[in-house]
């Protein structure tokens, strides 16, 4: 390494980027303007809207066969301390729907007897298996009605639901006593409760969870800035070819433009700091008074340890999409699915359970996540932060690495020399762009997953995610590139015991995936209520077996597959190694199913699926495998049936049928292949 050439480098570097304009005014410039602006106008709004809920006396109606009782309770309990400034009014409605659609109404109270109670949920769905738990028979229902997309009165129908929870409460108190109970039944037992955790210690558990991505999504949104215009810029400029043609190496100029990218990030997430701190100090941001973190000089310095090898990482991922850019614009579209990518391990820290002194401590950025809660909470690990830090440092220079042999490639040093895949199109440009439309629907998915509240449902999502993001980007991909789907999808005859051998290789296969989370679970814990939470969702859908069936194994099969083992491995058949495209399309797979705990046993999955399209040359046996597999867990769900109690022997005889199973596929594919 030639340090004068590198400091010269790094000098002229900085210098191109203070004179700037473009990238003083994004990067420092407006934040300094903006987030004031945007604090203060947020809490303007706030204030508006609280204003404007307190003074909005909310018009509702009554319907039902206990109507009457239903105004004697809201009549007793209205003048509640709790409920005083909760303004009311009723009108009498005949049809109370037409009403609420109308915007008479801000919402309406629905009363049922017993009967319709025992037949009915919220939601006019029959009660059936697991729900008819949820609430106790023999008693009548009272519902709120509203239009949740409307705030004020959404959060009139909440206050009036607090109201009727109140009154419920003191009413079932009141019959007790009355029927004979020897005390009001809180004071049967005192409960309290002690927390022996420092005030300290919880408010850096709940810092440390979004710690890492606020400080992730700053670096990224001011690296890329530098980044954009460090090679993509130059490319534009035509300056790039000049720096390449002096004597200095690709790695002195590689290092020293990662080195600009890397402080431009850290100084200006350092000055985003700061504008939080002061905006704290000014009270434009609230926080509540008990909220007390308290870090020494080492637990300083052991965050500087964790976030300076993360900044280099993510400073020369900037720089690999910069070189691969054409143009500014181009840069400025690739930088997208790095910034919604880099969140996802970066929210390792929101699991709860999740330690750093496990396989955690491997994997990049996700690491530092976890490692930068526990020093927030006051209990570092050394040992564990001393090997994310190497972790990352290796990252960082693997990719630093990567990003200087970019440099030696001309195609991607001269911008004017036009790409052969964009002049040839069709399958060419496919295979180029197959992964760019993979991280496009990724990022679709994650955003409207969390920013649409119609798409929350069970169906909703599924319906979205398999019609709306695997089959119509599958559909878009072959008419953009002019693909043949035929043979894409690798349609061809296939001898009878291939299919017999996938069939048996289902159930073998969730036993092997079984024994795969457990012992990713080993070394990944996973949160006892995050496994009760997703399988609470996943039995109390609500949906009927046949939507289940239809939403969960029929679809997946049909449009993931079109999607992962058809365009994705059909778009880097000729790019990788066999086994590396078999770990590459697996790894896609269970990325794209978000929960951490879920990746590592959905990729494997995902990786069988793949090893039976590659030695078969057909996506049809894995739809077959896709199908029978979802049926299978479907069905043990339903049933009430479980294979967490299966013994060493089952879990041999299961591997050894695996075996056999794909030995079967791999055999009888190559004869298929050969002959046609």
């Amino acid at each position: 390494m030639n340090w004068s050439a590198l400091k010269l480098l790094f000098v002229h570097e900085m210098r191109m980027l203070l004179r700037s304009r473009r990238t003083i005014i994004t990067s420092v410039v407006l934040p300094l303007i903006m987030m004031p602006v945007m604090i203060m106008g947020s809490r303007f709004a706030q204030q508006q809207q609280a204003s404007r809920i307190d003074q909005t006396t909310f018009e509702y109606a009554v319907t039902g066969p206990w109507s009457d009782e239903a105004r004697r309770l809201i009549k007793r309990y209205k003048d509640a301390p709790e409920f005083k400034t909760l303004r009311i009014h009723e009108q009498t409605s005949v049809d109370p729907e037409s009403a609420l659609a109308g915007g008479k109404l801000h919402f309406y109270i629905r009363t049922t007897s017993i009967e319709d109670a025992d037949k009915y949920i919220a939601g006019n769905e029959p009660v059936s298996g697991s729900q008819a738990a949820l609430r106790p028979v023999g008693v009548p229902a009272l519902q709120i009605v509203f239009r949740g997309n409307q705030e004020v009165a959404r959060s009139g129908a909440e206050r009036m639901l607090d109201m009727m929870r109140a009154a419920r409460r003191n009413e079932s108190y009141m019959i007790m006593l009355q029927r004979g109970f020897p005390s009001h039944p809180e004071g049967i037992l005192a409960m309290t409760a002690e927390n022996v955790a420092t005030q300290s210690q919880v408010s850096g558990s709940t810092l440390g969870r979004f710690f890492t991505v606020v400080l992730v999504m700053w670096m990224v949104a001011a690296g890329s800035i530098a980044a954009m215009d460090i090679i993509a810029g130059e490319k534009e400029r035509g300056t790039l070819e000049t720096i390449i043609t002096t004597a200095v190496g690709r790695n002195e100029i590689v290092t020293a433009k990662q080195l600009a990218i890397c402080s431009v990030a850290l100084v200006i997430t350092f000055i985003q700091v700061l504008n939080a701190l002061l905006y704290v100090k000014l009270r434009l941001i609230s926080i509540p008074q008990s909220f007390v973190i308290d870090l020494s000089m080492t637990h300083f310095a052991q965050l500087l340890v964790l976030f300076i090898p993360l900044a280099a990482a993510l400073s020369a991922a900037l720089l690999i999409i910069s070189a691969y850019a054409k143009t500014y614009k181009e840069a400025q579209l690739h930088f997208l699915p790095l910034y919604l990518g880099s969140l996802v391990p970066a929210l390792a820290a929101v699991l709860p359970g999740l330690r750093s002194r496990s396989i955690v401590a491997f994997i990049p950025l996700a690491n530092v996540s976890v490692a930068a809660r526990e020093v927030l909470m006051g209990r570092p690990d050394p040992l564990m932060i001393f090997v994310t830090f190497v972790v990352m440092s290796l990252t960082a220079a693997a990719l630093i690495r990567y990003s200087a042999t970019l440099l030696a490639r001309e195609d991607i040093v001269v911008s004017s020399q036009t790409d052969q895949a964009l002049l040839a199109g069709g399958e060419s440009l496919f295979q180029r762009r197959v992964f760019q439309w993979f991280a496009v629907m990724w990022a679709v998915m994650f955003a409207i997953a969390a920013n649409i509240p119609q798409l929350q449902t069970m169906r909703a999502q599924l319906i979205f995610n398999e019609l709306g993001v695997f089959l119509v980007g599958s559909l878009l991909m072959v008419r953009q590139y002019r693909l043949d789907l035929r043979e894409v999808l690798g349609i061809r005859r296939l001898r009878w015991p291939i299919w017999a051998a996938v069939l048996m290789a289902v159930p073998a296969a969730q036993v092997v995936a079984l024994a795969f989370f457990r012992l990713v679970s080993t070394v990944i814990p996973t949160p006892d209520d995050l496994l009760r939470e997703f399988a609470r969702q996943m039995t109390q859908t609500s949906l009927p077996l046949w939507q289940m069936y239809l939403l969960m194994a029929v679809l997946p099969a049909v449009c993931e597959e079109l999607a992962f083992r058809g365009l994705l491995l059909h778009g880097i058949r000729n790019r990788f190694h066999p086994v590396v495209r078999c770990l590459l399309v697996g790894m896609v797979f269970g990325i794209f199913h978000y929960t951490l705990f879920r990746i590592a046993p959905t990729a494997l999955l995902g990786v069988i699926i793949t090893a039976i399209a590659m030695m078969t040359g057909s996506v049809l046996p894995g739809m077959l495998f896709h199908l029978a597999n979802n049926s299978l867990s479907i069905w043990l769900e339903s049933s009430g049936n479980t294979m967490n109690r299966l013994d060493g022997s089952a879990y041999l005889t299961a591997f050894a049928v695996f075996g056999l199973a794909m030995h079967m596929i791999w055999r009888y594919g190559k004869e298929s292949k050969e002959r046609g």
